[in-house]
């Protein structure tokens, strides 16, 4: 359940817990709500105090997340946090036996036919990198964002529940960006405009501009990949100006 208490999957941890850090659920880190302190966003990756690099290169990752002090009501405020991604990865390991790898290969990608993709190992840990670097074709990519356009359905063929996808992409806490409404399951929720019309969007969005666009309303499922590692993509211009006024 969602509602599981994410210590409930880390007893080894439980020196670490406190009274606020015992309410931390799977959903608040679903949500990027955990409300443990977390600097991913405000220093540049080059710097020695960013959290994700920190993570990355610590010998117990996990540890390293859940030492964090709670500095904001867990599930109150959004704050991006890439360990709690890799985190949900290692309750993925720890309830069904198999890890992340083994996990995505027998339930998703198989069924969907993915056969060209890796996923990353975090050293000196050992552990599946979730929060970012999956190789795989932007083909690919779009049978993802089919699959939850489907409500979960290929080639009839059910893979993921309808009331999974439902909720995944339901707005369930609001982050402080000026690009995206509202925050799903791991989902941004946003809204592109092109003259008088307005979509409707959930999103996949990786660093750099690779990126999962499905607008429910008009059938469609969109994909970029990119580079722009030191600024911003072009992707919403794309969509605002070129690709969304095609349609009309």
């Amino acid at each position: 359940s969602v509602d599981d208490k994410i210590f409930d999957y880390f007893h080894d941890y439980s020196s670490l817990i406190d009274p606020q850090k015992e309410k931390i659920t799977i959903k608040h880190m679903l949500t990027m709500s955990s409300g443990l302190q977390w600097n991913e966003w405000d220093v540049s990756i080059s710097q020695g105090n960013h959290d994700i690099v920190c993570f990355n290169q610590s010998s117990d990752p996990v540890y390293y997340l859940l030492s964090k002090p709670v500095v904001t009501e867990p599930g109150t405020a959004y704050y991006y946090n890439g360990g709690g991604v890799d985190l949900l990865g290692e309750i993925v390991r720890k309830a069904s036996g198999i890890n992340v790898k083994s996990f995505s290969h027998t339930h998703l990608f198989s069924p969907l036919g993915i056969t060209n993709y890796n996923w990353q190992t975090l050293y000196p840990s050992g552990i599946t990198c979730c929060h970012g670097d999956v190789y795989i074709t932007p083909r690919d990519m779009a049978k993802i964002g089919y699959l939850y356009l489907k409500k979960g359905m290929w080639n009839g063929t059910r893979i993921i529940s309808e009331e999974w996808v439902n909720v995944s992409i339901q707005n369930h806490i609001t982050p402080p960006v000026n690009w995206a409404y509202g925050y799903g399951y791991l989902w941004w929720l946003k809204r592109y405009h092109a003259g008088i019309h307005t979509y409707y969007s959930f999103n996949a969005e990786g660093w750099g501009g690779q990126q999962i666009i499905i607008i429910p309303s008009e059938n469609m499922v969109v994909v970029f990949t990119g580079a722009n590692y030191v600024s911003d993509p072009p992707n919403d211009e794309i969509m605002n100006n070129y690709i969304l006024p095609a349609l009309n």
